[in-house]
């Protein structure tokens, strides 16, 4: 999702310096063009897709210390353990929490600003060189940039002027002390504003998840929603959807500890009793139990009665920390998933590495409540716990929802008031909030998060379309998911952030040289005809040699500073080399 939203965000900044994209289909009785419909015109609008990657930061950046807090509130495993045993256990994980979050701020910085950094440098490179001077007269050519024409960045006398320059936009880059718009914005790459806001954002949440971190979960997500109507009165739409990310990782990582406790033989009323189809935002690997583990589980319960170890922390075969593994998203916006064999039986001692993922082993069945209740009968050595089917129909709601949220996430940028489907809807909209195309935008990109969540993942669908009981063929056909799980949008995932940071020095080097070319040697521009023609030719060259560029620059810079972001703080925190 999050490499697909970045890549359209470029399509953007590349279309709408040629064509009208910001107004909608029928604006001001004209704009009928089929690209301007809704849900049609999303594949090239950016501002919608900067909503969608705000709530997708949030909900990655909570998800780990979620886990954490409600890992802490998860009542003990060992029937034996003592009151201060299991407050040490809730403590331990209180401190991992602190750890975490210690280390998302700490390296947040590193990791949004050095990369620009690297990137505003190159470009300042280029120009000395003189590949901005190549196109310094087309980049104001109203005859070939018939919209938007962008700040072209100027080249100084000297190098030393600027580099200076350079200098201090990068110092006015890292922008922290207001909420201005477009605050920290520098014209060396007018594309990157949304990085400072990125940054403040994630600071405030990350300040959230500490205040709230030992509140009831009612009560916290009372108080989260609470600031959401706070942010939304003084128009700071960055935040509400940051908060909102929060909100749907939290439901998530509900849904998953049930669905966990569930497959481990919880009785219900261990893990909150919310549940939903779907398996959230990310993909989760549920674990795997042949019947050779329930015979072991079983034997190794009838030794625990003998031979009790009240003190005796839970560990796994490989003897690590379960608490040291809270992650199905990485620190810094990655997610980690790995998928396990029956062959990670659980043990007696049940503790788990901090390289495992949260769901990769089961946790010790002792609960004193489980006791009581007859273990399960063997299954066929094939039998494995994988997750139920989805009845027929399950997802009539979320498609439902996901055709409202691309609605909505269909508003046009400008003059949504004289746009029909748009006018009612124009009128509605408070009158202290200036950016009237946030405002619908922004409920589309939670819902439309949500919505894509709450669908089975591709890989573990049971819509075939045949067969008794069978969903609709379209459920399986059109489930989002099997396209945000693709590999191409994989792909695209991992080198977002390049992608972002690359395509305006790209799109203003040989991107404005190869439509200059196809415009004057090739197709000419006297009619709209060949302009598009043009245009689309040049798209030929241009859309793919920026994802090139994209993944040059996310294996030489993106991927090298988040490694190093990593070796800093280990040398600097106590007790680290």
């Amino acid at each position: 999702m999050r490499g697909i939203a970045a890549f359209s965000v470029f399509l953007c900044h590349y279309f709408y310096t040629c064509f009208v994209i910001a107004e909608g289909w029928g604006s001001g009785g004209s704009n009928y063009h089929f690209l301007k419909l809704p849900i049609v015109r999303l594949f090239y609008s950016g501002p919608p897709m900067v909503c969608i990657f705000f709530v997708i930061s949030g909900y990655a950046l909570s998800l780990k210390p979620l886990k954490l807090i409600h890992s802490a509130s998860l009542p003990s495993s060992n029937s034996s353990s003592s009151t201060s045993v299991r407050t040490n256990e809730h403590n331990h994980n209180y401190s991992k929490l602190l750890e975490t979050l210690s280390s998302l701020v700490f390296r947040r910085g590193l990791r949004l600003f050095l990369p620009p950094a690297i990137s505003t440098f190159l470009i300042v490179l280029l120009l000395r060189l003189g590949a901005y001077e190549w196109n310094r007269d087309f980049a104001s050519d109203e005859n070939f940039l018939r919209n938007v024409q962008e700040i072209h960045y100027e080249r100084f006398d000297s190098a030393t002027e600027q580099f200076v320059d350079w200098g201090y936009a990068v110092l006015n880059f890292v922008h922290l002390w207001d909420w201005d718009e477009f605050a920290g914005s520098t014209g060396i790459d007018v594309h990157l504003w949304t990085i400072p806001v990125e940054f403040r954002a994630s600071m405030v949440l990350f300040l959230t998840i500490l205040g709230t971190a030992r509140l009831r979960r009612g009560v916290r997500r009372g108080v989260v929603l609470g600031w959401c109507g706070f942010a939304f009165f003084w128009e700071r739409w960055e935040m509400c959807l940051f908060w909102m990310g929060l909100l749907l990782a939290d439901g998530d990582v509900v849904r998953e500890m049930e669905t966990r406790g569930e497959k481990e033989g919880r009785i219900p009323g261990d893990f909150p009793a919310e549940r939903s189809g779907g398996g959230g935002v990310l993909p989760v690997v549920e674990p795997v139990l042949a019947r050779t583990g329930d015979v072991m589980l079983q034997q190794q319960r009838h030794r625990q009665r003998r031979h009790p170890q009240p003190h005796q922390q839970e560990t796994t075969a490989e003897g690590r920390d379960m608490s040291s593994d809270m992650s199905i998203v990485e620190s810094e916006d990655k997610a980690s998933f790995h998928s396990h064999s029956s062959k990670h039986l659980p043990t007696l001692s049940c503790r788990r590495s901090g390289s495992e993922p949260l769901l990769s082993t089961a946790l010790s069945f002792s609960h004193p409540l489980y006791e009581s209740i007859r273990p399960p009968p063997p299954r066929p050595p094939s039998a494995t716990l994988s997750p139920l089917p989805s009845p027929a129909g399950s997802t009539l709601l979320p498609t439902l929802l996901l055709l409202i949220s691309l609605y909505l996430l269909s508003q046009p940028d400008i003059n949504s008031h004289l746009t029909p489907g748009w006018i009612g809807l124009t009128s509605l909209i408070p009158h202290w909030w200036t950016e009237d195309y946030r405002f619908y935008q922004s409920m589309g990109a939670v819902l439309f998060v949500y919505s894509v969540s709450r669908y089975p993942s591709s890989a573990n669908s049971s819509f075939s379309g045949s067969g008794p009981g069978s969903a609709p063929i379209f459920s399986s056909i059109l489930n989002p998911k099997s396209l945000f799980e693709s590999s191409i949008a994989q792909y695209l995932g991992k080198i977002s952030y390049a992608i972002y940071l690359v395509h305006g020095p790209v799109l203003h080097t040989v991107g404005y040289t190869v439509m200059k070319f196809t415009w004057t040697h090739v197709t000419g521009t006297e009619t709209d005809g060949q302009y598009v023609t043009g245009f689309m030719l040049a798209s030929l060259v241009v859309v793919p040699l920026v994802v090139w560029v994209a993944d040059v620059f996310w294996r030489g810079v993106d991927e090298p500073v988040v490694s190093l972001a990593k070796r800093v703080e280990e040398r600097v925190i106590v007790g680290g080399l």
